[in-house]
Parts: C-alpha cells; structure tokens; sequence
C-alpha cells in the first residue's frame, strides 16, 4: 500500500450545520480525526486528505491532532463528486496501491482497514458488511458469480436493490495506474458530478471488482445526519468505556459516564457515576471522581479525589482534592496535597504543597506557598476594571476568613489577616495585619508561641 486518500472534502448538507461533516465531533474527536486514527493503528504511513468545504478548518483540525507528521493534503476547488475528489491525490499517491477511504465513518476500525489491505490484489476491492439498517447508504449488487456488479446509492435504486442489506462502507483499495487511467476517462453524471462508485462499476464489467466482507459488530460505521451522529456517539462511548476497564478503571454506571477518544486513564481509578472526562485529560492511578465531576484538558496526578466539582486546564499533583461545587479554571496548578472545599474558585493561580482553602473563596492570577490556610470568604481582588494583577502569598501564611487582597500585593512567609481585613498593601514576612483598610498590629505574646 503506497499510500491512503481520505475524502474530506464535502459539506455535509444533510447535518444541517455550518461545521463541515468532518469535523463534527464523536466523544470529542472530530470525525475524520478518528479515520486517521484508525489508519495509523492499522499501520499506514502516508495519509493524503482531501479537503474542499471549509478546508482550511479541517486542515487546522488535522494538524492540531499530532498527525500531522503523516499527511498531505491535497484540494478540490469544486463539489465535483467522491471521484473528482480521489483523482486531486493522484500526485501524492503515486500509482502503486492505493486505500480510499470516506472521512465521515468514525466508527472504522483498524482491523477492518487491514482486511482490506490485506485482500487479493484486484482492480477495485470494496469493503462489504451486511447490515441490519442500510439506510442512506450504497447497496452492492453481486452478479451471477458472486461479484460485485455494481454499487447503487439508495437515491438511485429500486424497491428491489432498496431492500438489499449489504452495503458499501466506504472503504477500497485500488491498483493506483487503473484508478488514475478510469476516473479521468468516466463521464460525470446529470448533476456534473464524478463518483468513485461508477470506477467501481468499470472494474465489475472487466471482472476485477472484489467484495471483502469485513466484520462490522456495530452495522453501519458512517454519519450521514445527526441522527447518525447521536448513534455513532453512543456506540464509541461503549468502545470506549469497555477499552477502560480492560485497563483496570473502575466504572460505577456507564450509562451516565462520558469519557473522550483522547482521555488517557491509569489503573485503579474509579469514575462515579455524573463524570466527565473531556479533550486531552489524562488521570493517574488510584483516583476517585465523582459523582458529578467534569473534567476538562486538565492532567490529574495519583490519588486525586474530585466531588461534584468543574475543572479546565490545570494540572494537579498527587493526592488532591476538590470539593462539591468548586471549579479550577484554566492555568491553575495544585500541587501535592492541596486541598480545595465546597464553593471554591481558582483562575490562573499555583497553589503550592499543602495548601488548604477551604469554601467560598476566590484566587486568582495569584501565587500561594506551601502549607498556608486561605480562610472562608477570601478574595484576590486581581482585576482594577482594566487590567489583571496579581497577588504573591508566603509559605505557612493565615489568610483569616473574609480577607480582601486587593491586588497587586505581596504577602511575605508566615504572614497572617485577621478575619474580614481589606489588604491593600504588602505586607513583609511574620506580620500579622488587622481592619479595613488592614493595619499591622503586634502579636502577642501567646500567638508568638504558638506553633
């Protein structure tokens, strides 16, 4: 196989969306992402994408994925149909032995894709699958012998051949010379359109037409509408979850666990029922989340615990954990053994080792060291109405309850507020400051002592 086209080229105007076909998403990967996904597993080299509609998003969307380093890109100027998409790669993928492939069956596999490959040498060789709803898609008439005598797209057949359950998946291989030689030569249809189907049908009256039945467990593996879509979502959220729990993740009620194509899950963690797990997040061992965690492109270290609460974009250490109704937005980090309770926020700010914060505070674009306490009610008050500033607090600093830090501030090792304080200056280490606006007073005696 010297290389394989994926056609991703059409706008996909039976999904009724401005996004083209493609790129709508399958548990959080765009269609033709999971196509070249599942070429790479099945060992192919060289990918050739077809774009046309909005190619510049479907380019954007390819090389965002880490495939990049594996395809070219070739264009169609004009909708001139499946066939005049594959002869714009012809360039690229030489003549040698070449797979099609549809960019909107998110649901291919690699094991499917390599039956083809791995088929006898033919003109044209066509994945076949009998399935138990052919709707909106071609079904393959066999001849007398058991070939392929032609593929009829449903719009096309009679009652007869509508009543046919094989269908084509979309999937061929073909002998690149031949392919090249018979689309350039086929006559476009009624509509000027110039469909791979119809070099099909020439391969068939020269006797080199070659079905390959391929499993398909799951029936159909293409979207065509968005009912489609909502089925082909349903099943890889299965195929996914089962891959988990070969890999020792723990799944109390999948019926209400959405995990995506790119979410990476370590051993012995439990996902409870309401969780989220969305983009690029990637969980470490021993982890509890849930119920009703969402997360989001965020890494989370071993042993974090998550109730009830929104993260996006940060990264956690070992041991966290983020109380009910808490959200950690993007830029954040927490460190080892941070604790984060019940109505908390943090934006863009590094809360270091042990650092306890318990509900209904704000910390944002600030930096907090370790072992220190941010009380009840706490703000940083880091935005002026026009710009964003930032708060610096010490290690083993106390932040008392209802303590405003209006921003930008520093607050030295050891520092500590007294409840309800507006902090408008900064405040060197071991002070310890009062009121509004927040006085520095001595300690006494039996503060200085306490530990």
């Amino acid at each position: 196989m010297t290389a394989a086209i994926v056609l991703a080229a059409g706008a996909g105007t039976r999904m009724r969306s401005a996004l083209p076909k493609v790129l709508q998403p399958v548990c959080g990967r765009a269609m033709v992402l999971h196509v070249l996904h599942a070429l790479r597993e099945a060992g192919v080299e060289r990918t050739v994408v077809v774009t046309g509609h909005n190619g510049a998003a479907v380019r954007a969307a390819v090389e965002g994925c880490g495939q990049a380093p594996y395809v070219a890109y070739a264009t169609q100027a004009e909708p001139r149909g499946t066939g005049h998409a594959t002869l714009q790669a012809r360039a690229i993928a030489g003549d040698g032995r070449v797979l099609v492939v549809n960019g909107d069956i998110p649901l291919v596999n690699a094991d499917q894709l390599r039956t083809v490959i791995e088929a006898d040498a033919a003109s044209a060789a066509v994945a076949t699958a009998e399935v138990p709803d052919p709707h909106n898609m071609g079904r393959v008439v066999r001849s007398e012998t058991g070939g392929i005598a032609a593929i009829v797209e449903e719009a096309d057949a009679d009652a007869a051949t509508a009543a046919i359950r094989e269908v084509n998946l979309g999937i061929y291989a073909f002998e690149g010379s031949w392919l090249w030689h018979t689309l350039a030569t086929l006559a476009p249809s009624t509509s000027g359109e110039i469909y791979l189907t119809d070099a099909v049908t020439v391969a068939a009256g020269e006797g080199g037409a070659l079905p390959v039945p391929v499993p398909a467990p799951d029936g159909r593996i293409n979207v065509e509408d968005l009912a489609d879509l909502m089925r082909a979502e349903h099943l890889m959220r299965r195929r996914i979850q089962e891959h988990w729990l070969t890999q020792g993740v723990s799944i109390v009620d999948p019926g209400t666990t959405y995990i995506d194509a790119d979410v990476v899950i370590h051993g012995d963690t439990v996902l409870e029922p309401g969780t989220h797990l969305r983009g690029s997040t990637v969980v470490g061992e021993r982890c509890a989340l849930g119920p009703n965690a969402v997360v989001r492109n965020c890494q989370l270290g071993d042993g974090c615990r998550l109730e009830s609460c929104t993260l996006e974009g940060a990264v956690l250490g070992a041991e966290v954990t983020v109380g009910p109704y808490s959200t950690i937005r993007p830029g954040s980090v927490l460190d080892d053994g941070v604790h984060i309770g019940t109505h908390a926020e943090v934006k863009n700010a590094r809360l270091h080792r042990n650092v306890r914060m318990g509900h209904f505070s704000y910390v944002g674009d600030a930096e907090v060291g370790a072992e220190t306490n941010i009380g009840a009610g706490v703000i940083t008050c880091n935005f002026d109405g026009r710009t964003k500033h930032r708060t610096v607090i010490g290690q083993q600093a106390f932040i008392g309850s209802d303590t405003l830090l209006i921003a930008p501030i520093e607050l030295g090792d050891g520092v500590s507020t007294g409840a309800g304080s507006v902090v408008n200056k900064s405040v060197e280490a071991g002070g310890r400051v009062i009121g509004n606006p927040a006085r520095r007073v001595r300690k006494t005696p039996a503060a200085e002592e306490r530990p």
